[in-house]
């Protein structure tokens, strides 16, 4: 199980606001079945590794079909073998 930090800028708007085209992609997540919380500046979910790297690519489709000229990801992923590892795990002392 992995746990992965999912940011995504869409450019090319003509507008300094996103909204609309990060609705669809809370959307994918949401569908997606896997565990995630929604933070102010990204997402975080937690999943296979192989989940997770799937979702990005429908997110990255669903910005370009909601109409961004460009979109810029940023992804983090945190995937251990030695413990499990869970969204609540990672923030706890």
């Amino acid at each position: 199980m992995a746990v992965a930090e999912l940011c995504i800028f869409p450019l090319g708007t003509g507008t300094p606001s996103v909204g609309r085209y990060l609705e669809p992609v809370l959307k994918v997540i949401e569908e997606s079945g896997l565990k995630y919380r929604l933070c102010p500046m990204g997402t975080v979910v937690e999943g296979p590794v192989e989940d997770i790297l799937e979702l990005v690519r429908i997110c990255h489709r669903a910005v370009l079909e909601a109409g961004a000229r460009r979109v810029v990801i940023s992804l983090k992923i945190d995937d251990r073998t030695d413990k499990p590892l869970t969204l609540e795990g990672k923030v706890r002392v």
